[in-house]
């Protein structure tokens, strides 16, 4: 893992996913981007135009100064830039996040991107970074680190990976051995049937054996658990474990032999209530 992106408004839960993202840099040797992007809407008249390069300016402006600010403080806090092991810069843009993030992930070859996410609770804000983050993972390629507001300080020492045994758990797996391998981090794959009596036996030792053999040198353990609704099941388990992360793949619509669905992926995004790194489907 060479380069993570990070993107900020400098909230609380911004502050949340910047701190995994600095762990994350740090045990991966990485580098760390910070991007914070200021949006106007579009202007018809020449008088509100002038108004909006004032306003696009300033915020322009002081986004730059708390992003210096930012890096000067993970160079004194973390070493960033120094001997901390990683190093940090940052960019500001005048653009929709989801366009940037698109953009940066495919042209700059980011490897991760960390944001914060608060679920549906209450306020816009919340709303809003909710919708941001799902429209994130909507469109970039890479893995995406939610990470919510109130999730414990950062640590990746047991990821649970959410498997239907199906060929994307393989390009996915890959991901999650390449950031686990960062930490020594165990790796719980789990697979969740709704009744007793639907585990295939055969299908599981199957994709066991496979896993075993691409990854000979990981901590992997292999959980077949039935509940009836799915992503209880997966909490259930991860809560028992002590998972630091969860793990899942975003599949495209219309994949029919699928653990979870895209709509089940946006819900537990939207709930927020444990670090989830969203793995993508073939396309």
């Amino acid at each position: 893992m060479n380069k993570i992106l990070c993107p900020t408004d400098f909230s609380g839960t911004s502050d949340k996913a910047v701190e995994y993202a600095v762990h994350i840099a740090q045990h991966a040797g990485a580098h760390l981007t910070l991007l914070h992007v200021v949006h106007l809407p579009i202007v018809d008249t020449s008088e509100t135009a002038l108004v909006a390069s004032e306003l696009l300016g300033e915020q322009m402006r002081n986004a730059t100064d708390k992003l210096k600010a930012t890096v000067l403080h993970l160079e004194e806090t973390y070493g960033a830039n120094r001997d901390g092991g990683f190093t940090c810069d940052f960019l500001v843009k005048e653009a929709l996040l989801t366009d940037v993030a698109k953009q940066l992930s495919k042209q700059e070859n980011y490897d991760l991107i960390v944001m914060g996410t608060t679920g549906c609770d209450s306020t816009m804000e919340e709303l809003l970074i909710g919708s941001n983050t799902e429209a994130v993972m909507e469109e970039v390629k890479c893995p995406v680190l939610s990470v919510p507001r109130d999730a414990a300080p950062a640590k990746v020492e047991r990821i649970v990976y959410a498997s239907d045994y199906s060929e994307e758990d393989i390009a996915a797996m890959r991901e999650v051995v390449q950031l686990g391998s960062c930490f020594g981090a165990k790796i719980d794959v789990v697979h969740i049937v709704k009744k007793p009596g639907e585990q295939d036996g055969e299908e599981a030792a199957a994709f066991r054996l496979e896993m075993q053999g691409l990854f000979p040198d990981v901590p992997l353990t292999f959980q077949e658990l039935v509940n009836r609704h799915r992503d209880e099941g997966l909490m259930e388990f991860y809560n028992q474990a002590g998972g630091d992360v969860l793990a899942m793949v975003r599949r495209e619509k219309g994949f029919l032999k699928s653990l979870f669905t895209q709509s089940l992926a946006e819900r537990m995004t939207y709930q927020a209530k444990v670090p989830l790194l969203i793995l993508h489907g073939k396309k």
